[in-house]
């Protein structure tokens, strides 16, 4: 259940968001009272598809994947949010008045401050490093998914499968196939086939649930 912003929650919120910061006294009275404080376990379901948008989310932990869902009934991964984020999906809804285009899925456990349309529109309208927090993450966003459209019309589904396995830090990740799928945007048997020939390549190993990095320098040739 939604509650009231504490002090400390407060202190959080203006270090991960330093445009909230030197507000006017009315601003930062509003912001005060009309906070929301949510907190959602793993797996969550934040929004779906037609939910009225009534809120502005800030991202204080955990961390939420955007998906939308093509009409062959799979998914594709639009952006993650990450803590000190919002999720322009939500602040395109409030700026244009429309429902939900898409799903928004907990990662983990996830806790956020929701800010309240009307306490919003006072913002962008008053207060400007909000003003210019809002639609600088807009524009960042609108640059990586141009990124997302010329990797789906240009790369091979096993190049952008390579890429994503070694931006990872990690050797070994602990992810389905489709997880994987939705991330790339393609289709559970297409990543599966293309999984496969990664492996038959020697880049890589693969287990239930399981991608192991096998010969990196062979899968940066594939990337």
């Amino acid at each position: 259940m939604p509650a009231p912003a504490e002090t400390a929650d407060l202190q959080r919120l203006l270090h991960l968001f330093p445009s909230l910061q030197g507000l006017d006294t009315g601003l930062q009275d509003s912001l005060t009272r009309s906070l929301q404080w949510l907190r959602a376990p793993r797996a969550s379901a934040l929004f779906s598809v037609g939910d009225p948008c009534h809120a502005f989310p800030l991202l204080l932990a955990g961390e939420i994947q955007v998906v939308r869902s093509t009409p062959d009934g799979h998914e594709i991964e639009l952006y993650r949010i990450q803590p000190g984020e919002s999720c322009i999906v939500s602040t395109s809804c409030l700026l244009g008045e429309t429902p939900y285009p898409a799903r928004g899925l907990a990662l983990s456990a996830v806790e956020l401050a929701a800010m309240p349309y009307p306490l919003f529109d006072k913002l962008i309208a008053g207060h400007m490093p909000f003003r210019r927090y809002v639609f600088g993450l807009f524009a960042e966003r609108l640059a990586l998914m141009m990124l997302r459209v010329e990797e789906l019309a240009f790369r091979s589904l096993a190049r952008r499968i390579a890429a994503l396995l070694l931006a990872s830090s990690e050797a070994s990740l602990e992810v389905t196939h489709e997880r994987l799928a939705a991330q790339i945007g393609a289709s559970r048997e297409a990543v599966s086939r293309a999984l496969k020939k990664l492996e038959d390549a020697g880049c890589i190993s693969l287990r239930r649930g399981r991608i192991t990095i096998a010969d990196r320098p062979r899968l940066e040739a594939e990337a």
